[in-house]
Order: C-alpha cells, then structure tokens, then sequence
C-alpha cells in the first residue's frame, strides 16, 4: 500500500467559495481516478503546523496505481491548475504502509 500526502498553502486573499471548490475538486478524484484506494481531503484545523491549507491522503494499492493517478488528466489539467493559480505552495510525499 502507498500512501501519499499532499499539503497546499492558499495564497493570500483567496476566497472561500474557490477554496471550497478547490476541495470538493480534491474529494471528486476518488470516483473521476482509477487506482485510489482511499482519498481523504479537507482544511487544516491550524492547531499545529500550517493554516490556510488544505490537506489530503491518498491510498494506492500498487505503484502503477500512484503512477496512473499522477498522470490522470483530471489530476494534471484540473486539479493540478487549480494549485498553480490558488496556492502558494505546496509540500507531497509519499511512503509504504
């Protein structure tokens, strides 16, 4: 199993209505992507570390599986887009369960 994590700092001034957009983008790749096992996204509660971000885990079974969601054209032409125009940077990892 793969996990990976993906957390994005919002730029400054974006609005909710995108931020929330921008979630529910996250959320869709579940059911739009092949592969995902599991996909959990939401806003950073700001207790500890980051705020104004959004943060999200992703479960893959295989590698081919991470590798086919990274290409994904809902991944790379949407989602991916929406980061580069909302987000002022971002930090992704992954590791093997």
């Amino acid at each position: 199993m793969i996990r990976h994590i993906f957390i994005g700092t919002f730029k400054v001034g974006v609005d909710a209505a995108i931020k929330s957009t921008m979630l529910a983008d996250l959320r869709a790749m579940r059911d739009k992507i092949p592969g995902i096992a599991d996909l959990h996204a939401d806003f950073s509660t700001g207790w500890v570390g980051s705020e104004n971000s959004v943060v999200m885990t992703v479960d893959f079974a295989t590698r081919a599986d991470f590798d086919g969601y990274i290409a994904h054209p809902y991944h790379t032409e949407h989602v991916a887009k929406q980061g580069a125009a909302y987000l002022a940077s971002y930090v992704a990892a992954q590791f093997e369960l």
